[in-house]
């Protein structure tokens, strides 16, 4: 058995170097065959097996005839016990070999393999094994498909780091400097829709905001991103302003909603008195900036506008180096959750006036969200602003780009229940599917999907709330309490909160 190890040895360094030398006659720089190309060939093989059986196939494919060989394509025959290699186009000296103890790189008995997978139902399937490369003279990542042929099976291997990677969906998120809800969800997303080689969701770091536009946009590598729906509002209307009607930007799905955080030191009671103070906006070029910028001037309230992490920040706040800090996330926040009754910092309640009906929603924070800002019954109200899953508006012609936004649709929609569970972030909850942004299109393939499946019900699958005739509420500024004042009883719905209900029942 050592001698047959042995020899076994032998031929696999053999069957390297010769593979560096013939194969590499069939490459161009860059060009390798896909896993598509892969099962076709092996299909071809089984196509002339059929027609004219074993010996005319097997000859045809150790003089590789055309078909049977393209750039590192090409097709091996062993019997269906593994004991004897009966065909191997570019590899001469292999042919009438065993092979059955043959091993990779991992020590992985790869024949076997093969052997187990065309004698087991349905006999087919891809194997996985480390392997010469010659175009690289590397031992990389390979993977075969195997399939039964009477009594012999037949495999065409690719190299899985020589693919296209038409499987990986780049999503442009979030700063993690900026405490962003973004990241988390696109972390959340990779962890449920990862697929091995199916599919693989590949978060990235962004700024945020008006900035994602512009890389889902622009930036090659960067499929699908997360942005603000009154920035994309806010876009539409500048280009339209300028005569441009550009239709290169589509969503996916409205996904939840990100709250306005304004922390502020003791003296500061109403969001009028931050005029001329310096403010932080966080990061340059973030969503809290672009939208918060855009708040104040709704309002009318000039601010001293300074840009720092929000660690930072809430320090200056405390010194009193800065009257306060906004950041717009989905709460809980981390960064707020540390802010503790010690270091004196409150939360600003900020009004909804008319003049921000168009692209906020109005929204309460309170004392489960943010124990040590706000006290027991009491609540603080503030602003919303709609997150939104974007993608470039690829054409069906090109292929491989709308595919992908494609791929990544029809994983996530039918798994929306996965992502309300723990420990997934509790933004998930406000996920309904079937909401609509007026005035954008929605990715085909997306809306596509809805039609056929029927329009998901929203929050978690509960039956929509019926409000008859809801009036948006013009709610008076709540007043943060001491700690030890007394717990009022909590009111068991308000009326923000009816109103928030029935938006999202109604797809808004």
């Amino acid at each position: 058995m050592r001698v047959r190890a042995a020899a076994v040895c032998c031929h696999a360094l053999i069957l390297g170097v010769l593979l560096t030398i013939i194969s590499a006659t069939h490459l161009q720089a860059g060009e390798f065959g896909t896993r598509d190309e892969a099962v076709a060939m092996v299909k071809r093989v089984q196509e002339k097996f059929k027609k004219d059986g074993p010996e005319a196939t097997f000859r045809a494919l150790n003089n590789n005839a055309p078909g049977f060989v393209d750039r590192d394509l090409f097709p091996y025959v062993h019997k269906i016990d593994g004991t004897q290699l009966v065909a191997c186009g570019p590899i001469p000296a292999i042919r009438g070999k065993n092979l059955y103890d043959m091993k990779d790189q991992d020590g992985k008995f790869t024949t076997q393999e093969f052997v187990r997978i065309a004698t087991t139902p349905p006999y087919h399937g891809w194997s996985d094994y480390r392997f010469l490369n010659p175009k690289t003279n590397m031992v990389e990542e390979k993977s075969a498909w195997i399939e039964r042929m009477g009594d012999y099976l037949v495999g065409v291997g690719i190299y899985k780091n020589e693919q296209p990677n038409q499987n990986t969906i780049g999503l442009i998120s979030g700063s993690p400097n900026s405490d962003d809800t973004y990241l988390q969800m696109a972390y959340d997303l990779a962890d449920v829709l990862n697929d091995g080689d199916n599919l693989r969701i590949l978060p990235i770091a962004g700024i945020g905001g008006p900035r994602n536009i512009r890389d889902v946009r622009y930036v090659r590598g960067v499929d699908i991103g997360l942005t603000q729906t009154n920035i994309l509002n806010n876009f539409r209307r500048s280009n339209e302003r300028l005569g441009q009607f550009d239709d290169k930007i589509v969503y996916i799905a409205k996904l939840f909603n990100e709250e306005v955080h304004l922390v502020a030191r003791p003296d500061i009671t109403s969001i009028e008195q931050l005029r001329d103070l310096k403010v932080n906006l966080d990061a340059k070029g973030s969503g809290t900036s672009y939208s918060m910028r855009d708040l104040f001037n709704s309002l009318g309230i000039k601010v001293q506008e300074v840009s720092m992490s929000q660690p930072e920040a809430i320090e200056k706040v405390r010194s009193g180096e800065i009257a306060a800090t906004a950041l717009i996330a989905g709460k809980p926040v981390r960064s707020m959750t540390k802010v503790t009754r010690e270091d004196g910092l409150h939360l600003v309640p900020i009004p909804y006036p008319r003049q921000l009906q168009d692209d906020y929603l109005p929204t309460t924070l309170t004392h489960d969200d943010y124990p040590e800002l706000v006290a027991d019954g009491d609540s603080v109200t503030t602003v919303a602003v709609s997150a939104v899953l974007i993608a470039f508006n690829w054409p069906k012609t090109n292929l491989d780009r709308y595919s992908r936004v494609q791929r990544f649709v029809d994983a996530f929609f039918p798994k929306i229940a996965e992502f309300q569970k723990p420990p997934r972030h509790v933004k998930w909850h406000e996920v309904n599917l079937a909401a609509t942004l007026p005035g954008w299109k929605r990715f085909e393939a997306a809306q596509a999907w809805l039609d056929h499946h029927g329009s998901p019900e929203a929050n978690n699958g509960t039956q929509p709330v019926a409000v008859e005739q809801p009036v948006a509420p013009q709610p008076k500024p709540a007043v943060v309490r001491p700690a030890a004042a007394p717990a009022p009883a909590r009111p068991q719905q308000s009326s923000i909160e009816q109103f928030l209900r029935w938006k999202q029942t109604r797809g808004q």
